[in-house]
């Protein structure tokens, strides 16, 4: 049985995770764990770098923790309010101690479904982000559920999860379809690998992305595929040229 990771970044216990609960209890089939940011002493990321160049983190708190949780679940649903047209604090302090992922993806190919809880306004801002974030981490978008508070109780409907439990079985990953923004990030990474930082060259062979037009095998046009090598190889030649230099 696939394993599904909810995440409550709101610090309360009211509207982001109430929807969250009843998200549970809809994908109640499927082995679903629920976690609260707030559970967690993770302190802000000191921009040091050290997970980047060293593999390790210098903070001593329950980041990994978590961390390792999300890495270890098949499919993640993160849930925040909306607080001035953004995500919570506390997501962004977690996001920020993940950064290492944009390197190393720990989470490619894994569905990522967001929700967001406001008021009125801002989530589209929000989920722009979000959208984004996924992107980053080379995960696949599987769509995003904003409520606000007139439509909070709002019946939710298991169709608004289909592409998030459909590739939930990594056998349909062959069936993705990455945009060309997506291709353009996993080629933009490789280049950071193979030129950058040796940790992240080293990771990056053992995942066998080196060689691969994408993380996975999937469905990628010969337009697309040509168009992303030659965007590797032009940024390959500009930061080999400013090394040089």
């Amino acid at each position: 049985m696939k394993k599904i990771l909810i995440i409550n970044s709101s610090i309360r216990k009211k509207s982001t995770y109430s929807l969250l609960k009843r998200i549970e209890a809809l994908l109640g089939e499927s082995e679903v764990e629920f976690v609260n940011i707030k559970d967690f002493n993770i302190r802000p990321c000191t921009g040091c770098e050290n997970c980047l160049r060293k593999g390790t983190c210098p903070l001593s708190d329950d980041a990994n923790l978590l961390l390792s949780q999300i890495t270890s679940a098949d499919g993640i649903i993160i849930g925040t309010p909306v607080y001035l047209r953004h995500i919570s604090g506390y997501l962004k302090v977690l996001i920020d101690r993940a950064c290492a992922w944009y390197h190393r993806p720990a989470l490619a190919g894994k569905p990522v479904f967001f929700v967001t809880t406001t008021q009125v306004t801002g989530s589209r801002q929000a989920v722009r982000y979000l959208q984004d974030l996924s992107v980053q981490w080379g995960t696949i978008y599987a769509g995003a559920l904003p409520r606000t508070m007139f439509n909070l109780e709002k019946e939710l409907k298991k169709r608004t999860f289909s592409k998030f439990l459909f590739y939930l079985d990594d056998k349909n990953t062959t069936k993705y379809r990455p945009s060309f923004k997506q291709l353009l990030e996993f080629h933009t990474q490789k280049v950071l690998a193979v030129n950058i930082l040796p940790l992240d060259l080293e990771y990056w062979r053992e995942k066998g992305y080196i060689d691969k037009p994408y993380y996975y095998d999937c469905r990628i046009t010969l337009c697309k595929r040509f168009l992303g090598h030659l965007y590797y190889k032009m940024l390959s030649y500009f930061i080999g040229k400013n090394k040089v230099e």
